[in-house]
């Protein structure tokens, strides 16, 4: 979707905000999701019936859709 479900970028953003505060809330969500706070409730419902598979499906989305070859 190339969106970003982060509260700091939303409702808790502020100026004082340094890029690297924001590059380590990103890697933070990209390496532990949340899916008690979904972007995709679709997404969120197969992250928890079956995290493997979800993860497959996230590896191969992104084979397809975003390694460019």
């Amino acid at each position: 979707l190339g969106r970003i479900c982060l509260d700091i970028l939303k409702d808790k953003w502020s100026p004082a905000l340094q890029i690297r505060t924001v590059l380590l809330s990103i890697q933070a969500l990209l390496s532990a999701p949340n899916p008690d706070d979904p972007l995709s409730e679709n997404i969120a419902k197969h992250w928890k019936s079956n995290e493997v598979e979800a993860v497959e499906t996230a590896k191969e989305w992104t084979r397809l859709y975003a390694s460019g070859t």
